[in-house]
């Protein structure tokens, strides 16, 4: 058995990190000091400022370098060819985030435990590998791998935490993307692999984008765009004019990475001599079962577009079921009729999605059952979003989404564990400043048709140090609700920053 380190004084770890961001923002004081030395006295002149150089000076001229195989892969099997057709690029980062309001959760082990969630809560170390090759006849392949450590665990002690904690969140290494694509006629494109296919038109909500798994493991964090896991399939794209249709075959069930029992994004904090309940997982992923269905056609046009959607497929999240004894997280699939489109004039866009969802998941209480069950309910979800482009690259998007439960009973018989119809709103407010090297980021969700179900608020700036290193900093805060979920995050606000070099 491998013995856990002691758990690190916590001034000392303290200590250690407000060295580590007072150097960050010591480098980045120098670097904007130097911007500003070089813009001082723009009106000065110029032969003042070339003092020193002869008025005959010629620049020298390089020859620009040959671009040659390097030796050590020139001798290698197919060496010359790998060179021209293989690009490797990636990013390697550091980050951490600083949980400001102190609270307890149930330990997701043992039963009268608890787990401090307060002061450093992450402190990690993530990379990103990706390889594409051009191949013959105008075909190509990608193969990502993504992962991350986080030291806190081992610092604070792995004891402190349950083992689907540890799970989860101390260290991953899985695939991206990794697919091969290419052309079968002139008008058609054939994928196979795992790939990330974004049917959605919203930056934060999901309506028709119901094809890949998110990664929620830390809820409101990073955006939608940057949450989504690949998923096994078999795509078939052809285009005609402003015309493109799409149809995928996809036999993998994998689903979204939730807050493990235990974690401080764990919806159920109940009583710690009562513990959390974990639940029977049927692995990450798997092929078992029909293979799911789904299809689109896009028309393009000048100032607007539109879109059909249809599919048969799994839901994303597993749904709960209570059977031998135990409950358990199974796959249900669903089906999906759904549109959208977007129209612009101006700076301005409007965009809607309109979705059916039949046999989704809904959770009830049925008269003399103690435990929740499942009922399969159609749904009709509804979004409908404007953006604003305005000067210097400001830019508002504010999207309202509604979700309407059909045919649900009505009396006493049951009671839904969810509202028949829920609204979801937000605004974001985007702006790049001195040149674009920074952006600033106002989000802000909220839950209810008056807010009345609590919200998120995510402030976030990034700064372009050179080409390759980006630095990023926010704060996110949980507004409580009367619902399961978010109504429990209320005190899970925190600090986060991360430094990241590309390549």
């Amino acid at each position: 058995m491998v013995r856990p380190l002691p758990p690190a004084d916590f001034n000392t770890l303290t200590l250690v990190t407000l060295v580590v961001f007072a150097s960050l923002l010591s480098l980045v004081s120098s670097m904007c000091a130097g911007i500003a030395l070089a813009q001082i006295e723009p009106d000065a002149d110029l032969d003042d400022l070339m003092g020193g150089f002869e008025d005959d000076f010629e620049p020298f001229e390089a020859e620009e370098p040959v671009d040659q195989t390097p030796t050590w892969l020139a001798g290698l099997p197919f060496g010359e060819w790998i060179y021209e057709n293989a690009d490797l690029s990636g990013s390697i980062g550091a980050g951490a985030v600083y949980s400001y309001r102190n609270h307890k959760v149930p330990h997701g082990d043992e039963i009268g435990q608890t787990t401090s969630y307060n002061n450093i809560t992450r402190l990690d170390v993530d990379g990103f590998l990706q390889l594409d090759v051009r191949l013959p006849y105008d075909w190509k392949s990608r193969a990502e791998v993504v992962g991350w450590y986080d030291f806190i665990y081992r610092i604070k002690g792995r004891d402190q935490f349950g083992g689907e904690v540890i799970d989860v969140y101390e260290w991953q290494v899985d695939t991206g993307e990794v697919y091969l694509t290419g052309p079968l006629h002139k008008k058609i494109d054939l994928t196979i692999g795992r790939k990330i296919v974004n049917w959605g038109r919203s930056d934060t909500f999901r309506v028709v984008d119901v094809i890949n798994p998110l990664d929620n493991k830390e809820p409101g964090l990073v955006d939608i765009e940057d949450l989504r896991r690949p998923k096994a399939m078999l795509k078939l794209d052809a285009t005609s004019g402003a015309w493109s249709a799409q149809f995928l075959v996809i036999p993998e069930n994998r689903y979204d990475r939730n807050p493990p029992c235990g974690s401080d994004y764990f919806p159920d904090k109940t009583d710690p001599a009562i513990g959390c309940v974990s639940i029977q997982r049927h692995g990450r992923s798997d092929f078992s079962g029909t293979p799911g269905l789904a299809g689109k056609i896009d028309g393009r046009f000048s100032g607007w577009d539109f879109s059909l959607y249809g599919g048969y497929v799994d839901e994303t999240s597993r749904v709960i079921d209570f059977s031998g004894g135990r409950l358990r997280a199974e796959a249900n699939r669903f089906g999906l009729l759904g549109t959208g489109g977007n129209w612009t004039r101006g700076a301005w866009l409007v965009k809607a999605e309109l979705a059916w969802l039949k046999e989704i998941q809904i959770f009830r209480f049925k008269r003399g059952v103690p435990l929740p069950a499942g009922n399969d309910e159609d749904r009709i979800d509804s979004m409908l979003g404007v953006e604003y482009y305005g000067r210097d690259n400001l830019t508002i998007v504010i999207e309202v989404v509604n979700r309407h439960l059909l045919n649900t009973p009505k009396g006493p018989s049951s009671t839904l564990l969810t509202s028949k119809s829920r609204f979801e709103s937000s605004i974001r407010i985007s702006r790049p400043f001195f040149r674009e090297q920074i952006n600033l980021t106002a989000l802000a969700v909220g839950f209810g048709e008056r807010l009345q179900n609590g919200g998120i608020v995510r402030l976030l700036g990034d700064y372009e140090l050179t080409d390759a290193w980006k630095a990023e900093a926010g704060i996110i805060f949980y507004i409580g609700g009367p619902e399961p979920g978010l109504g429990v995050w209320d005190k899970n606000d925190r600090l986060y920053g991360e430094i990241k070099y590309s390549f």
